[in-house]
């Protein structure tokens, strides 16, 4: 396979306003985060968990949420289901209009990407290629 990296995604951990008021009203913590239910997307992500470890520096087991959908996500974490690790793209103007807000501010995980293919050299998967760079420069960031 050939690989060409993309840039990174930036994940923000964000609530609707009233879960925040309703499970982190004293704040951020080990403690609130073990019982204030996440949002996970599958069995394979770890963004939440590796989120809340740093926030509350230290491992955190938390009720979740499985909700395999990127902008099911989004509307579950609107709809105050739980607090969840959306891509900052998505979300962008939800924090900006306030319908969301960060867990802890600044707190953002970066996660690398990489478009993965083929070495065979066809011409159409070439285009491919092309395009999903061009796409990724548009969005992520270097």
């Amino acid at each position: 396979c050939r690989r060409v990296p993309l840039g990174r995604l930036r994940y923000v951990a964000t609530a609707s306003p009233a879960y925040v008021a309703r499970h982190f009203a004293d704040g951020v913590d080990a403690a609130t985060l073990a019982r204030a239910p996440a949002l996970v997307f599958d069995r394979k992500d770890r963004l939440q968990q590796r989120w809340a470890q740093r926030a509350a520096g230290q491992a955190v087991e938390m009720p979740r949420h499985w909700l395999p959908s990127s902008q099911g996500f989004v509307d579950a974490t609107l709809a105050g289901l739980g607090w969840g690790m959306n891509p900052e793209p998505l979300v962008r103007a939800l924090l900006a209009a306030g319908r969301l807000v960060e867990l802890v501010p600044g707190s953002a995980l970066d996660v690398p990407l990489a478009w993965q293919h083929t070495r065979i050299a066809l011409p159409a998967l070439q285009r491919l290629t092309d395009c999903v760079v061009e796409a990724a420069r548009g969005t992520l960031e270097p």
